[in-house]
């Protein structure tokens, strides 16, 4: 019912009007009537100062510092054990026996003549590999004020008319009728 009241008092100027009925100042009382009465409703009105919450547009600002993105390649070196031939040179005959084993009077033979051998086996190894590594890093550039313009409600003082109607009793003088008392 408030709602309603509060509702009728913003469509019509902030103006409003109520019936006073208040039990406990009522009272029966006889009066004295003289002529045609009747009671009619007259309206009070006073001004005051209502708080209300008004919709106000608000700008709010915050400082944004702006960053670059700035890349380098940096090369990087790992230690891998990876397999690998591992070779050396020996003296052998053709029955692939080694030459210092012999006595040195056999070494003279021609058929038996020692030649120069690669032997090779595959064992591990250790190398130092080298790859690129992108590294990024951002970096502050200046600073940039970002702003949103939102809708806040305040309270606010403002002037209403607020009416509202007293009975009052009028009577017009009859000539030809005598007084009379009613309650």
């Amino acid at each position: 019912m408030e709602g309603l009241f509060v509702f009728f008092c913003l469509l019509f100027g902030h103006s409003a009007a109520l019936m006073v009925m208040d039990e406990t100042s009522c009272v029966e009382v006889e009066e004295r009537m003289c002529g045609i009465c009747h009671t009619i409703y007259m309206e009070e009105c006073r001004m005051e100062m209502v708080e209300e919450m008004m919709p106000v547009k608000v700008s709010m600002c915050k400082n944004v510092t702006r960053f670059e993105r700035i890349c380098k390649i940096v090369m990087n070196y790992k230690l891998v054990e990876e397999e690998h031939p591992i070779c050396k040179m020996e003296m052998m005959d053709r029955s692939n026996t080694l030459c210092q084993e012999k006595v040195g009077s056999e070494l003279d033979r021609s058929e038996d003549s020692c030649k120069r051998v690669m032997k090779c086996k595959i064992g591990m190894k250790k190398t130092k590999k080298q790859y690129p590594k992108t590294v990024c890093e951002k970096i502050a550039v200046g600073e940039e004020e970002n702003c949103v313009d939102m809708v806040k409600l305040k309270k606010k003082k403002h002037k209403a008319k607020y009416c509202s109607f007293h009975p009052k009793t009028v009577c017009q003088k009859d000539v030809g009728n005598e007084c009379r008392m009613v309650r």
